[in-house]
């Protein structure tokens, strides 16, 4: 019985000796006896026969090659971790590649193997190592992890749900900035607490500054206004995303900063989808001439199937007493038409 608890199959006398002919014959020098063996151990699944492949491993033809780690990729996380150990020492980096993509399946006893992976030169043996770790390397994998040399290692180490919130917020200042900005998307994405002094630079250097606007109105509010006059047009639809689908009233911290900031658009379009409950702010912006006219308009245009009510008509007709710009009075004039037709 072997590490994993696999003992191997029990097979007839006659079968085992056939297996062990196919087994010295991977050794042969005529080509097509070598292939037949292979293919007698493939059909017999036996476990136990894949260390017969271990010299297939260096064999100058490629088919040969590409047998063993088939083989491998089937039975070794059945034997075990010597089985992937004799794979993750190999010389070349696709037969070690082949052996960090077994990591995940050994569990916790691929852990010591994986950690020897994160030292390996080649980047896909680094990466499916890390992925070992992060599955079963608890806090020894993680530790590693996050002080590894390479930044995508340490990246991937931060997006994992089990890292701390200490180490997030220390990975806003590593020395890489893909681990900071990642570690910024998890401070985001985790509603995480810290001082906006810390995430500053990256609303200045105008990295996630929308998200970044978003985490204040619940961490910082009083800091609101200072960085909405930052933001830039770019930003807007963001913006509108964020506040039709998080807002529910012109009361909120956020929508009030964007008012007071003069960043009108975000909040009218959040408006345009709001019943008459917020007709307060939306004859506001209407009636607000620091609101882009087309904006302006949609608000108006937006109220047709409202235009009979009485409360719709006294505003309309408020406003083109003003003599307000051509756009707006032919939206309030089809708001006219609309009222008298509801009427009729």
């Amino acid at each position: 019985m072997n590490a994993t608890g696999y003992e191997g199959r029990r097979v007839p006398n006659t079968m085992a000796t056939d297996i062990g002919k196919a087994m010295a014959r991977l050794r042969h020098r005529d080509i097509r006896t070598r292939r037949r063996a292979v293919r007698t151990l493939f059909e017999n699944d036996d476990p136990a026969t894949l260390e017969a492949f271990e010299t297939l491993l260096d064999d100058e033809d490629a088919w040969f090659v590409s047998k063993a780690l088939d083989a491998y990729r089937r039975w070794a996380p059945l034997v075990g971790p010597s089985a992937v150990r004799t794979l993750m020492d190999h010389q070349n980096a696709e037969v070690r590649r082949c052996g960090a993509n077994l990591l995940a399946a050994l569990g916790p006893q691929g852990v010591d193997l994986a950690l020897q992976g994160l030292a390996d030169i080649d980047r896909v043996v680094q990466k499916k190592s890390s992925q070992g770790l992060l599955a079963h390397g608890g806090t020894e994998g993680m530790t590693a992890l996050l002080h590894h040399g390479a930044p995508s290692v340490r990246a991937m180490a931060m997006r994992h749900p089990s890292v701390h919130e200490e180490s997030v917020i220390e990975g806003l200042s590593d020395p890489s900035l893909t681990v900071q900005t990642t570690a910024l998307e998890v401070v985001f994405s985790r509603d995480l607490n810290t001082s906006l002094a810390t995430l500053l630079p990256f609303f200045e250097a105008n990295v996630q500054p929308v998200s970044l606007l978003i985490w204040a109105a619940q961490h910082a509010p009083e800091e609101l206004k200072q960085l909405t006059v930052r933001l830039q047009t770019g930003h807007v639809k963001a913006l509108t995303d964020h506040l039709r689908s998080k807002v529910d009233t012109s009361e909120d911290p956020l929508l009030q900063a964007l008012i007071s900031a003069g960043m009108l658009t975000p909040v009218a379009r959040w408006v345009m989808k709001r019943g008459g409950d917020e007709d307060t702010l939306r004859w506001s912006l209407i009636n607000n001439e620091d609101l882009d006219l087309i904006e302006r308009c949609k608000l108006l245009e937006r109220l047709v199937g409202r235009a009979a009510e009485e409360g719709v008509r006294a505003e309309v007709q408020a406003l083109l007493a003003r003599d307000p710009e051509t756009l707006l009075k032919v939206a309030c004039e089809n708001l006219s038409t609309a009222a008298d037709e509801l009427a009729s």
